[in-house]
């Protein structure tokens, strides 16, 4: 009977720790939809909010680090968006949207580069030209055109 008791109090022990816990499951996915529901209604604030507590939560989760990449990226935070992206690669190489939208990022960057570019040379000249070409190649990948 002591052994009995002894195991019950050990129980109940260890479910009041996980009541402890900051986020429960049922907690996530409440979190969870409120930031998808935030991001959908472009409150990319709270969204980005939601999911970096959700990332914290569950450290091997690559979709909430693509989800608060996204976030990140509406709100024009490419840094911390190409890094985010980045995270969620280390956790699942194959998230073929996170490679897409880290690559656009990255193109973005690329077209910046060309559209300073454009300011300043001469686009005719025969040494720039093959870096022009180049250049325009691998935006036309991605439908993404120089900005004049």
């Amino acid at each position: 009977m002591f052994i009995r008791s002894l195991t019950l109090a050990g129980l109940l022990l260890s479910l009041a720790a996980c009541s402890q816990f900051p986020l429960a499951q049922p907690d996530l996915l409440a979190l969870q939809k409120q930031a998808s529901s935030a991001y959908a209604a472009g409150d990319y604030v709270t969204a980005s909010e939601g999911f970096r507590t959700l990332a914290e939560a569950m450290p091997q989760d690559a979709d909430v680090r693509y989800r608060l990449g996204n976030s990140l990226a509406q709100q024009k935070q490419i840094d911390a968006a190409i890094a985010t992206y980045r995270e969620a690669l280390q956790r699942d190489p194959k998230h073929a949207k996170a490679w897409h939208n880290l690559i656009f990022l990255q193109l973005e960057g690329v077209n910046y580069s060309v559209a300073e570019m454009y300011k300043h040379i001469d686009t005719r000249d025969p040494q720039i030209a093959p870096i022009v070409r180049k250049a325009e190649a691998v935006m036309d990948l991605f439908d993404v055109r120089p900005q004049p």
